[in-house]
């Protein structure tokens, strides 16, 4: 019933709902779908970040008269510009869209390429944020395991703090 694992699910172009929407039993559906919405809407009025290298100052750049494009260069800049879909809802296009399969790359590689960015500018935020979570926890469990051993009958009055920072060092 997470909401980051329907939607680790979700924006595999390969799933997307419609992977939800056949494979999961009904009363599930609704429920996941909506907190995934609701996730999604969080994600869609925030701010895009742009990418700056060095600072950008107008006053430093010449005027460049535009130049006349001949065909070519029409036809190319016809093809960097990136449809986007009727709707006005990023995660509602996605979802619309046929699915993809991103191969061995992986999904989260799909989003990072700047074709998808360009198309989906908030929703890929949303999905490298989630498809960049590590789907195991090996780590922390064994640092919990240890924390067992740490406390014996002996040892039995540590205050919680003190284990946590003690496995915190250790580890």
């Amino acid at each position: 019933m997470s909401p980051f694992y329907a939607a680790a699910l979700i924006l595999n172009p390969m799933y997307r709902t419609r992977y939800i929407e056949t494979h999961w039993k009904r009363e599930w559906r609704a429920p996941v779908l909506a907190s995934v919405k609701k996730l999604w809407e969080k994600y869609r009025e925030a701010k895009i970040p742009v990418p700056t290298t060095t600072p950008f100052s107008y006053e430093n750049q010449k005027q460049v008269e535009p130049k006349e494009l001949d065909a070519f260069n029409r036809i190319a800049l016809s093809l960097r510009s990136v449809a986007r879909p009727a709707s006005e809802d990023e995660y509602e296009d996605y979802n619309s869209q046929e699915s993809y399969d991103p191969g061995k790359k992986g999904a989260l590689a799909w989003w990072y390429q700047d074709t998808q960015r360009q198309r989906w500018p908030r929703l890929s935020l949303i999905a490298i944020d989630i498809l960049s979570i590590p789907p195991m926890s090996d780590e922390p469990e064994r640092v919990f395991s240890g924390a067992r051993r740490t406390v014996s009958w002996d040892r039995g009055q540590l205050e919680p703090e003190t284990i946590e920072w003690r496995e915190c060092l250790k580890h």
